[in-house]
């Protein structure tokens, strides 16, 4: 919802049964002013929300690391358990970037760690983190408790392709982030995608390891407005319902 306030945000996502937010440096508060950190903060809380994670665009080594600070320090003012951000840009050796890339995300994750704070980092084209296959391939090098993946369903298009994106990447995967379109079919069903999101969501919790942890999926955008919104969320709550009855699963 950028370009909305805080308040409109907080009302449409305490209408529609969310639990948390993810915030962003979008506009909606000054990253750089504590105060005003401290009052959507304050807000959220007051919604009955919490803050899931922090959103940024910060990029690991191709920005420097007083930025990251910045933003660690945003997140833990929010209480958020995970700081969503990005890798450089991909250069034309593979080989370094992901070296360089590996040094500093281990550096970084030292970082938020001593906060109880997990980064999750985005997957996109021409950074470092390219594609599931190359996410795959980098993080092989390290096994880091606090660098994961902030993973998309819609990243290849279609249930098995994400599966096979999915399950090299068991036990990398801190966050989901999924659009209201992944959710729902056309017609506004979520029957037709429930199969299809059991198994999201039960390989999720299973690859996440210890079952006290949260697992949370951010819904970036819903077409349609509030009322598709709801559904969309409606439908993760009862699948995740569901597996916490029958598979004593625990995703948010």
């Amino acid at each position: 919802m950028i370009g909305a306030d805080i308040d409109t945000v907080l009302e449409t996502a305490s209408a529609a049964g969310l639990r948390g937010v993810e915030w962003t440096d979008d506009g909606f508060f000054d990253p750089r002013d504590p105060s005003s950190v401290s009052a959507a903060m304050m807000a959220t809380l007051r919604a009955g929300l919490c803050t899931v994670s922090y959103a940024t665009l910060y990029r690991a080594v191709a920005h420097d690391r007083a930025a990251f600070r910045s933003a660690l320090g945003v997140t833990r003012d929010f209480n958020a358990p995970m700081l969503r951000l990005w890798s450089g840009p991909r250069g034309d050796d593979r080989g370094l970037d992901a070296s360089a890339f590996l040094d500093e995300s281990r550096f970084l994750g030292d970082e938020a760690g001593k906060h109880g704070i997990t980064l999750c980092f985005g997957i996109s084209r021409r950074s470092v983190l390219a594609s599931c296959d190359e996410a795959t391939s980098v993080l092989a090098g390290t096994d880091h408790p606090f660098v994961k993946l902030a993973w998309e369903p819609a990243s290849r298009g279609g249930f098995d392709a994400a599966m096979e994106d999915f399950t090299p990447l068991s036990g990398r995967i801190g966050l989901i982030v999924a659009r209201g379109e992944d959710v729902l079919s056309a017609d506004g069903s979520a029957d037709a995608r429930s199969e299809e999101w059991y198994q999201y969501l039960d390989s999720y919790d299973e690859q996440c390891g210890s079952p006290d942890m949260a697992r949370y999926v951010v819904l970036s955008s819903t077409a349609g407005g509030p009322e598709r919104l709801a559904e969309a969320a409606g439908a993760i709550a009862y699948w995740g319902a569901m597996l916490r009855r029958y598979r004593r699963r625990r995703v948010m």
